[in-house]
């Protein structure tokens, strides 16, 4: 899931916009990445929407996401299908109950790859990691939002818009645009530093369920 921008006289000017575009770029990831450094938990609801572009299908999910720093986060899907994802450190676990079978993979494999809501709630404390393989470029503002651009540095097959509210400094929607696809995630009712029990964390398989390791 994933795009971002490039005579002698064309140079000059063009250099200051694109030098003013680098500056804002930067202010927003600091004051995002301030605010950030005020939060140990937060909790979140999404929707997040899938639009296949060819036949016009729609998929639709809602949920809510838990996030403990440094690297901990559940996301428990509520529909269409319920499923918990648990992220610890560098191991996520995919867990469908009606399937009695979970997924175990690399974080790094899922999360970044495909900007889960975990990924875009942790935007400005992840932004290192995002920024080491993608570009990340103001685009606009207005009254509620600032506009982010993200899309990788190599095979540019996808380019996310990442709308970060100016009230609490955290995403709000992402729109991300690939071949044949756009996904809406939308990310309301935020809780910042609510009381998380740790085992919320852990997933523990029960004895009917199998546990598959991909990586």
């Amino acid at each position: 899931m994933k795009k971002i921008l490039i005579s002698f006289i064309m140079m000059f000017l063009i250099y200051p916009v694109f030098a003013q575009d680098a500056d804002k770029t930067q202010g927003v990831i600091s004051k995002m990445q301030e605010n950030d450094a005020q939060v140990n938990t937060l909790e979140a609801d999404f929707i997040q929407e899938l639009l296949f572009t060819s036949t016009n299908e729609k998929q639709k999910i809602s949920g809510n996401v838990k996030y403990l720093k440094p690297d901990n986060a559940v996301i428990v899907q509520k529909t269409p299908q319920e499923q918990r994802i648990y992220i610890n450190g560098r191991k996520i676990i995919i867990y469908t109950p009606e399937n009695f079978q979970a997924l175990e993979d690399n974080y790094e494999n899922v999360i970044n790859a495909n900007f889960s809501p975990a990924a875009i709630v942790n935007f400005g404390a992840n932004y290192k990691n995002i920024s080491k393989n993608n570009i990340v470029k103001y685009l606009s503002e207005d009254e509620s939002s600032y506009v982010l651009e993200v899309y990788p540095k190599t095979n540019k097959d996808w380019s996310m818009k990442l709308f970060v509210s100016k009230e609490n400094l955290r995403p709000s929607k992402a729109v991300v645009l690939s071949e044949g696809a756009q996904v809406t995630v939308e990310i309301k009712n935020y809780k910042i530093n609510p009381e998380l029990n740790k085992n919320l964390f852990k997933f523990k398989a029960p004895a009917s369920v199998e546990v598959i390791k991909l990586n």
